[in-house]
C-alpha cells in the first residue's frame, strides 16, 4: 500500500475516463465493467457485476450549450437536471422572472409564457470568501465530535422544475408549463465560483407523466440575468439541450468481488463504496474516492 499503491490511477480511471457515472447510463456501465476487469486482473475471485434490481429508465446528457445573446453576449455555465428532455434542436427565446409558487400565480400567468425562459427561483446570495473552506481539526476538537449525537438527515430536494412547493401542486405547475408552451426552466444551482450541483428533475419511470426541459445555471450567471431584468430590460437565451433515455435495461448493478478468507473462511468481512454519481462532473468525491480506496 505504501510501495505499490494503485489507488491514485484506480481514481483517475473512474474520473478521467468513465466520469460521469449516472445510474442506467451507459457510462457506469462501461465503468462497472472495467473494474471488474481490473479485480480480475489482480487475481481477486468471482469478480462479476450482480443485478440487483429495477432501478428505471437509464439518461444521459449528449449535449449541452447556453448563451445570452443581448443586451449582450455571454457563454452560461450550466446543466439540464437528469431524467429531462432536451429542447428539441437550439432554442431562442426571451427569459422571464415568474413567480409560479401558487394557484393564483399560474391564473395570473397563463397564456404569457409560451416560447420562453422561465426563471421561477429568487437569485441566490453569493457572500465572499474571506476565510478558508475548509479547517482541520485538534485532535481534543476530533474527540469532542465523536461524542455530538448524530444528526437527522438531510431537508428535501427541491421539487421538479423548481421551487419549494409541495409534489401536488409541483406536478400541476409542470402541466401548466408544458401547457404554455416554455423552451425551459431555469434555476440557480448549489454552489458557487463556477461549482454547479445539478441532481434530478423528473422520474425514471416511462409511464410517468412528461415534464419540461430544466435548466441549472451557476448562479453567478443565473443572478445578472435577474439583475439585468430587474433593470426592466429584455434578456434574450439560446439553448441547445440534447439529452437521451435509456430504456434498454431497466436493472440496476453491483460490482461484486470475493477474496476467500483461511483458518476464518467463515466469517465475513463487508467493504464497499457507493459506484454511482451524479452527470455534471466525473463524481470524482462522489463517489470515485471511496471506491478508489475500497478497490485498493
Amino acid at each position: 500500500g505504501l510501495e505499490r499503491s494503485k489507488v491514485m490511477d484506480i481514481a483517475s480511471y473512474l474520473t478521467d475516463v468513465y466520469g460521469p457515472r449516472l445510474t442506467g447510463s451507459p457510462n457506469i456501465k462501461l465503468a462497472g465493467e472495467w473494474a471488474v476487469k481490473e479485480l480480475q486482473s489482480w487475481g481477486i475471485q468471482n469478480a462479476r457485476l450482480q443485478t440487483w434490481g429495477r432501478f428505471g429508465r437509464g439518461w444521459t446528457s449528449d449535449h449541452f450549450s447556453a448563451h445570452m445573446t443581448s443586451p449582450s453576449v455571454a457563454t452560461l455555465i450550466g446543466y439540464p437536471k437528469a431524467w429531462t428532455p432536451g429542447t428539441n434542436g437550439l432554442a431562442k427565446g426571451e427569459a422571464v422572472r415568474a413567480r409560479l409558487d401558487s394557484a393564483k400565480d399560474l391564473d395570473e400567468w397563463r397564456g404569457k409564457l409560451k416560447g420562453k425562459f422561465v426563471l421561477m427561483m429568487a437569485p441566490r446570495p453569493l457572500a465572499p470568501h474571506f476565510t478558508p473552506q475548509a479547517d482541520r481539526f485538534t485532535d481534543d476538537e476530533l474527540e469532542e465530535l465523536a461524542r455530538q449525537p448524530v444528526r437527522g438527515g438531510r431537508a428535501n430536494a427541491p421539487t421538479p422544475a423548481g421551487g419549494n412547493a409541495g409534489p401536488a401542486f409541483a406536478r400541476e405547475r409542470t402541466a401548466f408549463l408544458l401547457a404554455e408552451g416554455i423552451l425551459a426552466t431555469v434555476e440557480p444551482g448549489r454552489g458557487d465560483g463556477g461549482t454547479v450541483f445539478v441532481q434530478s428533475g423528473g422520474s425514471r419511470n416511462a409511464t410517468d407523466p412528461p415534464t419540461v426541459p430544466q435548466v441549472v445555471l451557476a448562479p453567478e450567471h443565473y443572478n445578472r440575468i435577474v439583475r439585468i431584468l430587474e433593470k426592466k430590460m429584455p434578456v434574450t437565451l439560446e439553448m441547445d439541450v440534447r439529452n437521451s433515455f435509456h430504456d434498454a435495461d431497466l436493472n440496476a448493478f453491483n460490482v461484486v468481488a470475493d477474496i476467500p478468507g483461511t483458518n476464518k473462511a467463515d466469517e465475513l468481512v463487508m467493504l464497499g463504496a457507493h459506484f454511482d454519481s451524479w452527470h455534471t462532473a466525473t463524481g470524482a468525491t462522489d463517489n470515485a474516492a471511496g471506491s478508489a480506496v475500497m478497490m485498493e
